[in-house]
């Protein structure tokens, strides 16, 4: 398909005008994620799944908002494994014990944290907004 002078214009006329003002597209991308984050969020009370929403801070800025304890939903407040697995290095490195054994019925310490349960990606959201502009720039 070939296009003359004055069709070429007006396209790129369309392009320049969604590219100068993308705050339709970053509407559409918002709810679209948003929907996705509370399609997986973990639900208990449901409090979490209704803070979640999108802003835009300025003219080609989008941000996400949930309860604070999100952040720790999604990716989890376990222990660090690398400071467990040093501990049992150096213990076994000068000679102590890794686990203590107390005797017939004892039990290890308990293992605390929450485990991650992923709901959102920040990487993925990124990729997302990315080609979203690369396909409206593809696209025209």
């Amino acid at each position: 398909m070939s296009l003359t002078i004055d069709q070429l214009t007006a396209e790129l006329g369309q392009l320049g005008d969604e590219l100068s003002d993308p705050q339709t597209m970053l509407a559409q991308l918002g709810d679209d994620i948003v929907q996705s984050m509370k399609a997986n969020v973990p639900v208990d009370t449901g409090a979490l799944k209704g803070s979640i929403r999108w802003q835009t801070n300025g003219p080609n800025s989008i941000s996400f908002e949930m309860l604070n304890y999100g952040i720790y939903q999604n990716y989890g407040v376990r222990p660090n494994a690398s400071a467990m697995s040093m501990s049992k290095f150096w213990g076994n490195r000068f000679g102590g014990l890794t686990q203590p054994q107390f005797g017939a019925g004892y039990q290890p310490p308990r293992t605390f944290g929450l485990p991650a349960r992923k709901f959102f990606d920040e990487n993925e959201i990124n990729d997302l907004i990315g080609d979203t502009f690369i396909e409206t720039i593809t696209n025209f």
